[in-house]
């Protein structure tokens, strides 16, 4: 949720004010599609955002990545102990529930599924829900045999959450959470936001932040790295697409 993102990220603002000496605002949007058209016009200085939403504002909007989180990310398909599952070939017929269609997590689910035989809207169906956790949360509603999340999603939810489900299977790794200065930012200060970035890992609330979200560290992005979105960043155009 909005709250939960601005929370989690609360010690990154004040120690980029800090060092900055200068009020630091972090916003977001009321949806990932509403992030994207807001990131796309520009209207961000900065973004930090997902690795296939940054590959998409780099060579459409101009936006210069700075730095992505150290933890690679992989979608997760998980189920609850209760349900009975006990395998992929056992969501045959049943529903799935996923984070946003737009969330790269559930790009990964699909892509996953279907590499196993199973085609969303004609083996199963795929229910999203407005968040990583509300996927989980409605599973366990019984709304669902299992859903696609993220280990770093799940290392945020209580403990008794995690104890009770059984991961089924997990997905390639592709890159996690990338941030990008707006191309109008003067190189300079570009170059000083990726240094304060690559340093807030060294700092007490940056070792706080890290261990709470899981993702180790920020460090420089290659182009390499986010070259291999491009076949998400085409499905996520068509997404947009979509009605």
């Amino acid at each position: 949720s909005a709250r939960t993102i601005l929370n989690t990220y609360q010690p990154l603002r004040e120690y980029l004010e800090a060092r900055l000496k200068k009020p630091v605002l972090f916003v977001t949007a009321p949806d990932y599609r509403t992030f994207i058209e807001r990131t796309q016009r520009g209207d961000y200085r900065y973004v930090i955002t997902a690795s296939h939403f940054a590959r998409l504002a780099q060579k459409e909007a101009g936006y210069r990545p700075l730095v992505r989180v150290k933890r690679e990310l992989q979608a997760l398909l998980v189920t609850d102990k209760s349900t009975g599952v006990g395998d992929i070939a056992g969501l045959r017929g049943k529903a799935i529930t996923t984070p946003d269609r737009l969330a790269i997590i559930s790009m990964l689910g699909a892509e996953l599924l279907r590499a196993n035989g199973l085609e969303p809207g004609r083996d199963l169906t795929l229910r999203a829900q407005v968040s990583f956790n509300s996927a989980v949360i409605a599973m366990r509603n019984g709304e669902s045999a299992a859903a696609i999340t993220a280990a770093t999603a799940l290392n945020q939810m209580p403990a008794e959450v995690r104890d009770s489900l059984i991961t089924l299977a997990t997905t390639k790794s592709v890159s996690h959470v990338v941030s990008l200065a707006n191309g109008k930012v003067p190189a300079a200060e570009a170059a000083t936001m990726q240094r304060l970035l690559t340093e807030f890992d060294q700092q007490p609330a940056g070792k706080e932040f890290f261990q709470a979200t899981g993702f180790i560290d920020f460090v420089p992005v290659s182009e390499e790295e986010l070259r291999v979105l491009d076949v998400y960043v085409a499905d996520l155009k068509k997404q947009l697409g979509a009605p």
